[in-house]
């Protein structure tokens, strides 16, 4: 137990220097934030009476969860892995999912810190309504997310053995994700072929959750969404310790 809250220590250390983590977590979801909320941010939202800033904020704290995923933890390992880091992990007692799990604590205090910081943001400019049940809902509809998202990150940092090819293949899955799935524009206003295509993406139905809970519906009301994100859960964590490595 020491020797992993040892490397939850030193991993935060990591986290905490990297500008492109940053970057990606507490920064670029602002710029998003301004610059959408900007533009269509009073404009009449998805239910009568809301504005298109109320669906747009939890759909940005659901971002973050995709972007920390592929680029953050996925291009974190492999830096590790490609300095030869994981390789004297591995004969120590540290196994593969410490170190997995290790990286999954600082994606959730990531996750965590941008969702507040959105939040916050948006309250100040926008005056959007908060209410703390929501707001409890809506971080545990995130943690829940992070199980499938974070292993996918895992899984992908597996695939190859450089930084710039992990960006790219991580550039490959977050940007369709982004724009098929409701986050940057509601689905509605897609064309209908689009629309089928967004049904098959898991990141569509986290969304549609957090939205959903975001906006006082309660759990019950998301057996789907929650059945689809489960099904892509189970599916992405045996991927994440299949294709775990401790070197290139």
């Amino acid at each position: 137990m020491n020797a992993v809250l040892r490397l939850i220590s030193f991993d935060f250390r990591l986290y905490l220097r990297d500008w492109l983590t940053i970057f990606w977590v507490l920064v670029y979801p602002v710029l998003m934030l301004v610059i959408f909320g900007s533009m269509f941010g009073n404009q009449p939202g998805l239910t009568e009476g809301s504005r298109y800033i109320d669906f747009y904020v939890p759909a940005l704290c659901a971002m973050n969860v995709l972007s920390v995923s592929v680029f953050t933890l996925n291009i974190n390992i492999l830096m590790q892995r490609e300095k030869g880091i994981l390789r004297r992990y591995r004969v120590s007692p540290i196994a593969a999912p410490a170190v997995l799990a290790s990286h999954a604590v600082q994606g959730v205090f990531l996750i965590v810190a941008g969702a507040l910081e959105i939040i916050i943001i948006a309250k100040l400019i926008w005056g959007i309504a908060v209410s703390w049940p929501a707001l409890l809902l809506l971080l545990v509809c995130l943690l829940f997310g992070c199980i499938g998202f974070f292993s996918l990150g895992f899984a992908l940092s597996g695939l190859t053995n450089t930084p710039g090819a992990a960006s790219g293949i991580a550039m490959v899955f977050f940007f369709p994700m982004l724009f098929l799935s409701g986050i940057a524009m509601p689905l509605d206003i897609f064309p209908a072929f689009m629309q089928r295509i967004s049904d098959w993406i898991p990141m569509t139905y986290f969304v549609q959750l957090v939205q959903g809970v975001w906006h006082g519906q309660g759990l019950s009301a998301f057996g789907m969404e929650f059945a689809v994100m489960g099904g892509f859960a189970v599916v992405m964590v045996i991927l994440a310790f299949l294709l775990f490595r401790w070197e290139n």
